[in-house]
């Protein structure tokens, strides 16, 4: 960065020498990456401290541990540094007549829906170029926070942001081929009596395990569930612990699990209500026009949605 550009009353290369020594945890190592010697990364880091009136680092025997400032800073400068390499493309994006939305995806959208979300984007939004960042729910909520992106895509209802239902996604069971399951078509909780079924760990869909949990033991199941986290690495977790089933939406197993068989669950939880993911959107109070609008479209999106055909549907205007 310039050495002269100033971010306030603080230089902007201070802030990439402080978080260098944050995430190398020593100023040796810092100064290392940054081909700076020892004692220089630690006048400029001084000078920072001094600047801002406030002790950043306390001082160990085993390197630079960061002061209740000093977090504070971490955390506000990834935002600033990340809001800083957005700049060309929000400029690009501009220039070209139209807005950036950012929009936070989790593990588990299904990919056809959200490609149906793009088309319609295109046609309806002609103005908003959409830029996607593939996060947890959990780790989606803190950028939504800090200003990293305008719209979260939950699994969670989160208890203190506005947001709306978007999609709802019917839960099943992937099975392996030769499973005495294979060839059902809908399955219910006395299929798995005394079967391994493995499920999301708490987290994504940790509201849905619940639900399925309570459903199964009022059925009198006896299950022997196994909870790990997983995505990409479904079929490796699957096939080493020996499951008999893995409790999933379609679009997860058709993405994670090919060559397994998914099936549908025909019953109900405890409530009376289908087992199912909800996918939410959210927002920071007050939202733009844009996202507002991009929200309602995402909630108009049906699922399952048809698989795009044709140049007209094939224009998919993502941003980054």
């Amino acid at each position: 960065m310039p050495p002269g550009h100033r971010l306030g009353s603080v230089e902007l290369r201070h802030l990439t020498y402080f978080a260098k020594v944050a995430e190398a945890g020593s100023v040796s190592s810092a100064a290392a990456l940054l081909h700076m010697t020892q004692p220089s990364l630690s006048r400029q880091i001084a000078v920072l401290e001094r600047e801002l009136g406030h002790r950043l680092f306390e001082r160990t025997a085993d390197g630079m541990v960061l002061t209740a400032a000093g977090r504070g800073l971490h955390e506000h400068v990834v935002a600033v540094f990340a809001h800083l390499e957005r700049i060309p493309e929000v400029v690009r994006t501009f220039h070209e007549g139209q807005e950036i939305v950012r929009v936070g995806l989790p593990p588990g959208v299904p990919h056809e829906w959200f490609f149906a979300v793009i088309a319609a984007t295109t046609q309806s939004l002609p103005h908003v170029a959409l830029s996607l960042q593939e996060a947890s729910s959990d780790e989606q909520q803190s950028l939504l926070l800090n200003g990293l992106i305008d719209l979260a895509l939950l699994h969670l209802q989160p208890a203190d942001l506005d947001c709306r239902a978007v999609l709802a996604q019917d839960l099943g069971v992937a099975v392996p081929a030769g499973s005495p399951l294979h060839d059902r078509s809908t399955v219910g909780f006395a299929d798995l009596d005394g079967r391994r079924v493995m499920a999301h760990a708490s987290g994504e869909i940790a509201t849905e395990e619940a639900r399925l949990r309570s459903a199964s033991a009022a059925a009198g199941v006896q299950a022997h569930w196994m909870f790990r986290r997983f995505s990409e690495h479904s079929a490796l977790i699957a096939e080493s612990s020996h499951v008999d089933a893995v409790l999933m939406t379609e679009a997860s197993a058709r993405r994670n699990l090919s060559g397994w068989q998914w099936i549908p669950f025909t019953e109900k939880d405890a409530t009376g209500r289908d087992l199912s993911v909800i996918t939410w959107a959210a927002w920071r109070r007050p939202p733009r026009a844009s996202t507002a609008a991009l929200v309602s479209l995402m909630g108009a999106t049906p699922w399952p949605a048809p698989v795009p055909r044709g140049p007209a549907e094939q224009d998919r205007r993502v941003s980054g």
